[in-house]
């Protein structure tokens, strides 16, 4: 649940429910998601959350590829593991694990005025039967993994030492029972409060346990536990110094409190309560922002254009940009080219004897199909100069995907048996673009230099727009797919016909090769709408960012030179059934509302509150 469908869609709904079903069901469905073939790569689809390789952290011998974890808050159960580790994390810590089997399901409660969730029970939520094959699932995950440990003897410790090593790469345990651990491997202390420090004088290092005690029993995680946390790591880190290994949580749920945390001396830090109340993006908002503190903008090595991914996007996305404003001009003059006219065996004028309105049909194709692909030019153009040239990896496979995609649906002609000679040599030059782009360097990650560290309403209006447009994107590779369908197959739509007054057995009479003709831009069409559908898929997935004008203006000029070819051809040759251009406006309206609510999110200079560098 991406935070474009948590915030709009999937909270409201959840929130209507008791704390536990909500929890239960959110949790459950992407653990079994993550366990389903494929599902861990859908999920990596939505979020393309990876930490970026420059966050990695060496804490007590152990490399975290992030300095951002999943806390034990979250998923006390450990159900969701296999999903969880997948947005971003660099360590998952799981527990408390105790000995024996908790007597009733945990109770939660969820308070959104103070915005913490409450544990009324204070038994160790997860025992270790059931632990045990969960930390092994974990272990298989690729992530470091710290456990929790909950015992009530110095013998109940060491058998479940013994019994979570083989999967822990690091144990945590109460502070009180620390000295008296006797168990061969070193052990983290959990700081409950100021108390437990009288613990530590032999720890090499500490967990903030990050939950505060209720007046009724019990205890809770989220944003009360904020700045009692923060109070715990700016002491330990005064009384321990530098090489004291502190791992901390409490109220992370902007990315600006877990800034405050590392700042304060925290080596990692812990989200858990803020994946409910921010989204599950926040822990790649804190990968983003420790990316900023991290990456300065020095300048990078001199290197030849041609060396970089971004230089043959660049051509390919110009070379589609440039032929297509051609095809455009001959489509809304001329419409058929020498090879057509070869092909078919008629010149211009015999196709118009065929059919009066047999040329205005296929200008309204070939018309149709040049702003598509100018559109997709502009997108190509605009993420080479303003993502992949900066080093931007989810942008390089947005354009390299789309355009892999498109050089495939070039065999659509299999299914209409035209292949069209010039169609076939421009693709040939750019494929030969799109390889040298796959196998360029994409030179080093230069994120944004200004992160936005909380958010705010226009980050919710823009959660909106994102879906909107994530919609379109989804309807414009639904068309493609139908009308590339239809180009390969039954060629024409009723619509279609009743524009021409004729049937497609009586063109078929007049020429055999007219449906061929016309099923070669039909099928192509469908080709570049599912290019489109892709490029604009992924990026609004993977791109969308505060205070990046460069991206919102490519969106906006794609969109527009898709459409408005597409929308005025069809009044300019009267082709104006209301069936048929609705789908065309109701696409226009909602790529205009979504970039409409995403336009104060991304393009005033403004927004949120910024990490320093």
């Amino acid at each position: 649940m991406p935070d474009w469908f948590y915030r709009t869609v999937s909270r409201p709904l959840l929130y209507r429910l008791p704390a536990r079903a909500a929890r239960s069901f959110a949790l459950g469905f992407m653990g079994r998601l993550a366990r389903l073939p494929f599902g861990g790569q859908l999920i990596d689809l939505l979020g393309h959350m990876r930490p970026d390789p420059r966050l990695a952290v060496t804490v007590l011998g152990t490399k975290f590829p992030a300095a951002v974890g999943l806390g034990p808050g979250l998923d006390v159960e450990a159900v969701a593991l296999p999903a969880l580790a997948r947005f971003g994390v660099g360590f998952l810590d799981v527990g408390p694990i105790g000995l024996a089997e908790p007597p009733h399901p945990l109770r939660v409660e969820r308070h959104d005025a103070s915005e913490t969730i409450a544990f009324p029970n204070s038994h160790p939520p997860l025992g270790l039967a059931t632990a045990r094959p969960k930390l092994a699932e974990a272990a298989r995950i690729g992530v470091p993994v710290i456990v929790r440990l909950a015992a009530r003897t110095a013998d109940e410790l060491a058998e479940l030492v013994e019994a979570v090593s083989p999967q822990a790469s690091l144990i945590a345990v109460p502070a009180r029972l620390l000295s008296s651990a006797a168990c061969g491997r070193p052990l983290l202390p959990i700081v409950a409060d100021l108390q437990d420090l009288q613990f530590l004088e032999r720890a090499v290092g500490a967990v903030v346990g990050g939950a505060i005690p209720r007046r009724d029993g019990g205890s809770e995680i989220g944003a009360t536990a904020r700045e009692p946390a923060l109070k715990l790591v700016s002491t330990l880190r005064e009384r321990f110094g530098p090489a004291f290994a502190i791992i901390a949580r409490g109220g992370v749920h902007e990315a600006a409190d877990a800034l405050a945390l590392r700042d304060t001396g925290a080596d990692l830090v812990e989200v858990d309560s803020g994946l409910v109340f921010t989204g599950p993006g926040l822990v790649k908002a804190v990968n983003e922002a420790f990316l900023a503190r991290t990456v300065t903008d020095e300048p990078e090595p001199a290197v030849r254009p041609p060396q970089r991914s971004w230089f043959w996007t660049l051509l390919m996305g110009l070379g589609m940009a440039v032929g297509s404003v051609l095809a455009l001009g001959i489509a809304a003059t001329r419409v058929v080219l020498p090879y057509d006219e070869q092909f078919v065996g008629m010149t211009c004028g015999q196709l118009r004897d065929v059919n009066p309105r047999l040329l205005p049909f296929m200008a309204h194709d070939r018309v149709t199909l040049a702003g598509t692909m100018i559109a997709l030019g502009v997108m190509y153009v605009g993420l080479s100069l303003g993502a992949i040239r900066r080093g931007h990896h989810w942008a390089q496979v947005a354009v390299i995907d789309s355009a892999g995609v498109g050089f495939l649906t070039f065999f659509f002609f299999l299914g209409y048996g035209y292949l069209d000679v010039l169609h076939a040599f421009v693709t040939g030059v750019l494929f030969q673009f799109l390889l040298l782009a796959v196998y360029a360097d994409l030179g080093p990650n230069r994120p944004p230099r200004h992160q936005p560290t909380r958010t705010d309403r226009r980050w919710r209006l823009g959660l909106w727009g994102q879906l909107i447009l994530i919609l379109h994107a989804i309807g414009v590779l639904g068309a493609g797919v139908v009308i590339g369908g239809f180009g390969m197959t039954v060629v024409f739509v009723p619509e279609d016909l009743a524009f021409m007054r004729t049937t497609a057995n009586d063109l078929a009479v007049a020429n055999p090769k007219l449906l061929p003709l016309i099923a070669h831009d039909r099928a192509t069409f469908g080709g570049m709408l599912i290019c489109f559908g892709i490029v604009q898929l992924l990026t609004c997935l993977w791109g969308i960012r505060a205070r990046q004008a460069w991206l919102w203006w490519t969106l906006f000029a794609a969109g527009m030179v898709g459409y408005t070819p597409a929308l005025a051809v069809h009044f300019a040759v009267d082709y104006t059934d209301l069936g048929h251009l609705v789908p065309a406006f109701a696409g226009v309206i909602a790529y205009l509302v979504g970039l409409g609510l995403l336009g104060p999110y991304m393009l005033r200079p403004d927004v949120g509150h910024f990490v320093s560098v």
